[in-house]
């Protein structure tokens, strides 16, 4: 069959509210199955038992996932929204990465794409008599989809291992429509990152170590999201008020400063370009450039009240099952689950040091989660105070749990040392 005409669909994904449509073969990905399996023989995946070599060797080959594969349509949607307002008080509060703000971005990208298949389907049968076969992957379907963007030029690989556009940054979502349809691919695009390694000096856990290199073991996201149980003592201090997700390595980044700068969410003024801004101003200028009101139309990422952009702490911690669940259902903190996320809160509010947080750690002591009790007893100790001392001496005469136990007499051993 002939190749179709591309013009229309990509039309069509820009309609459905796509800011990129790509184009690429669907040829396999051999170069990303080797390093995937090379970052999990040296351990960098720990902690994501989903992700295994048999994994790699499926999702490197778009034809075991569709046999009829032909081409891939790669897509992008930013989720750059206008900040909520800056709170005008000095309460404990913590950090939320910017892609968790709104609605949970599956349930707004998967009925786009159902309705781009649909749409595909009725095209394919006008223009050729073809009948389509398709997959649809947003996330957390086995496809490579940094790999997919990278090769059908929705981006580049950046050292902190995102994809980076022309036009949105790293600030988007990626997905992937698989299908049999013949489409004429587009380039990769030649650009990079240059000499700029900010992104590798600015995380605090040290999880860049290398270029292109993420120790998953160590990254904040993967802290405060994916990882179920405790979090590791020596990364807890690193951490600061981050309670769900990290920023830093992108916020940092001179190509999505500009981004942000050209979308009106950061300041115009500029008091020296280094060769990095100069790079990402080139890069941004290539794209096509968008009004502000687009801020404004793009309503399904914009920052929802019960979660905002630095939540109030202490209030998180007296959370029950039924209200984190009526909170944040529907939204990526979800994902966390309120053990994960009062977890988190403690580490934070254990950072932050502030005494008025005591009295509601004290009260997380007695939490029905072990995990809770746990990095509530940590966060005591790194606040320091006689209140907290006898907490924990309490706690620990009735703690049944071992890793709880372990974690009180940590806490005690801090107290002792703030002497």
């Amino acid at each position: 069959m002939d190749l179709l005409d591309a013009a229309p669909i990509k039309a069509y994904g820009y309609e459905l509210g796509f800011d990129l449509v790509r184009i690429t073969g669907a040829e396999a990905f051999p170069e990303t199955e080797r390093v995937i399996k090379d970052r999990i023989a040296a351990g960098l995946m720990d902690g994501l038992p989903w992700f295994t070599s048999e994994r790699a060797e499926v999702s490197c080959h778009p034809d075991a996932l569709l046999p009829e594969a032909r081409s891939i349509i790669a897509l992008a949607m930013c989720y750059l929204s206008e900040p909520p307002e800056e709170p005008q008080d000095d309460l404990p509060r913590g950090r939320i990465s910017r892609y968790a703000w709104g609605e949970d971005y599956h349930e707004v990208i998967k009925p786009k794409l159902k309705q781009f298949a649909e749409w595909l389907r009725e095209y394919a049968r006008r223009e050729a008599g073809h009948e389509l076969e398709a997959r649809l992957f947003v996330d957390t379907g086995r496809m490579v989809d940094r790999a997919v963007a990278q090769r059908a030029g929705i981006g580049w690989y950046g050292k902190n291992t995102t994809i980076l556009t022309r036009g949105w940054g790293s600030w988007v979502f990626l997905a992937e429509i698989v299908t049999n349809l013949p489409l004429p691919p587009d380039e990769p695009l030649q650009a990079n990152c240059g000499k700029c390694e900010r992104c590798l000096h600015a995380c605090p856990t040290g999880a860049l170590p290398a270029p292109y290199v993420l120790d998953n073991r160590r990254c904040i996201s993967y802290l405060t999201i994916e990882l179920r149980g405790s979090i590791p003592l020596e990364l807890r201090p690193l951490m600061g008020n981050l309670i769900f997700g990290c920023d830093i390595c992108q916020e940092v980044c001179p190509v999505n400063q500009v981004v942000e700068k050209r979308l009106g969410l950061r300041p115009v003024e500029r008091t020296q370009e280094s060769a990095g801004e100069a790079l990402a101003d080139r890069a941004v200028g290539l794209e096509k450039q968008r009004p502000r009101i687009w801020l404004k139309k793009r309503d399904e990422f914009r920052p929802r009240p019960q979660i905002g952009g630095a939540p109030e702490l202490i209030p998180l911690l007296s959370l029950s099952e039924e209200e984190f669940r009526a909170r944040f259902r529907h939204t990526p903190i979800w994902r966390a689950k309120r053990r994960g996320l009062l977890r988190n809160v403690c580490v934070a509010l254990g950072n932050l040091g502030d005494q008025r947080a005591v009295p509601a750690l004290i009260q997380a002591l007695n939490d029905t989660e072990a995990l809770v009790r746990g990095h509530a007893a940590w966060a005591l100790g790194r606040i320091g105070g006689e209140a907290a001392r006898q907490a924990l001496l309490a706690r620990l005469e009735q703690e049944e749990d071992t890793e709880v136990r372990q974690e009180i007499h940590y806490a005690l051993s801090m107290l002792k040392d703030h002497r």
